[in-house]
Order: structure tokens, then C-alpha cells, then sequence
């Protein structure tokens, strides 16, 4: 996806329309940031994998990274 689609399809959307990103392992997080990151495709990707990987080399391309975490985590390592 593009910036231009995800800017069509957000203008589609009621202005209060809650925007979220995937939990960790399951449900969802706000969105925190941003983040510019370097990817390039990754070679034989498992399904539980990524389709990309980080990469600084020359032909890796930029992409923005919704990032998101659970900012209210159970301790539940006791």
C-alpha cells in the first residue's frame, strides 16, 4: 500500500474513526508513531514471518512503519 491509497481510503472514513495496529500476539494497539525504516523483500519468508526484512543496502526502499505496543502490560512474569 501507498500513501496515496491509504490517504483515499482514511478520506473515506469519519474523522473519529479509531485507527489500530496488530497486538503482539493477538488484539490490537494504538498507533505511538511513525517510523521511517529501510526494507528490502525477505527470501523465503515463513507465513508467521514478515514479507519484508530491515535492510541498509543500496537498493532497500523506505517505508513508514505504524508502530504500535501495548502501553498497559499485566506483569504477568512473576
Amino acid at each position: 500500500m501507498t500513501a496515496q491509497q491509504l490517504i483515499q481510503h482514511l478520506q473515506t472514513l469519519p474523522p473519529t474513526t479509531k485507527i489500530v495496529v496488530r497486538g503482539y500476539e493477538n488484539g490490537y494497539n494504538n498507533i505511538l508513531q511513525l517510523k521511517e525504516v529501510k526494507i528490502k523483500p525477505k527470501a523465503n519468508a515463513h507465513w508467521y514471518d514478515g514479507e519484508f526484512e530491515n535492510s541498509n543496502d543500496e537498493d532497500a526502499i523506505t517505508a513508514i512503519d505504524l508502530y504500535g505496543e501495548n502501553q498497559h502490560p499485566t506483569n504477568d512474569l512473576k
